[in-house]
């Protein structure tokens, strides 16, 4: 069992991180089916955003570097323009 499982995390592990956004985005959408908030489409938005999450995820190589991405286009858009 133990070895089952230990398989099952390397082959998880070794996946994409887009992968494990739509993973995460599928299991969100699951929980709010169940409470009965959310009608169907919503799978479909969640696993595209959390889809783009993921490779998001790829190209930065973590979670802080997708956060100073962010904060970066925050902080320029607020910055005022010279001259004006």
């Amino acid at each position: 069992m133990r070895e089952t499982l230990r398989e099952a995390w390397e082959w998880f592990v070794t996946l994409p991180h887009r992968y494990h956004g739509l993973m995460l985005g599928i299991a969100v959408w699951i929980v709010w089916m169940i409470v009965g908030f959310w009608h169907m489409v919503l799978l479909a938005v969640l696993a595209a955003l959390f889809y783009w999450f993921g490779r998001l995820w790829e190209q930065e190589g973590s979670i802080a570097g997708i956060a100073e991405r962010l904060l970066a286009q925050l902080a320029s858009r607020r910055r005022p323009r010279d001259g004006m």
